[in-house]
């Protein structure tokens, strides 16, 4: 069987045009991926430093936060003595009146009343 100059050109043309375009297709998506990761590292970079202020303004408020319920909480406990002392001043003022009251009421009635 003989293979005519044609044939064998026009089967080498097409297997140089089909490796021609997978090269360029893979030098074409080696770029992509090279610009990609170029552009990660920036934008993790962009981003790193984004958070590390976001965290730090976040610790600032949480700080004020802290400080501010402690205030409160402190403020909370000297009511709450406040509210103690007045409760047991007038715990000593109720025993004051149960006797001043038992003084004018006199004594106890019986039930049963002696013949």
């Amino acid at each position: 069987m003989t293979v005519s100059i044609e044939l064998v050109t026009m089967i080498v043309s097409v297997a140089s045009t089909i490796l021609g375009l997978a090269s360029g297709f893979g030098w074409v998506i080696s770029r992509m991926d090279a610009r990609f990761a170029g552009f990660e590292q920036r934008v993790d970079a962009r981003f790193a430093g984004f958070e590390q202020r976001v965290d730090a303004r976040f610790e600032r408020a949480e700080q004020r936060a802290d400080a501010r319920f402690e205030k409160s909480e402190q403020r909370a406990d000297a009511r709450f003595a406040r509210v103690e002392a007045d409760i047991a001043e007038v715990k000593a003022d109720i025993g004051e009146v149960k006797v001043a009251v038992a003084r004018l009421e006199g004594p106890a009635q019986r039930l049963l009343v002696a013949r």
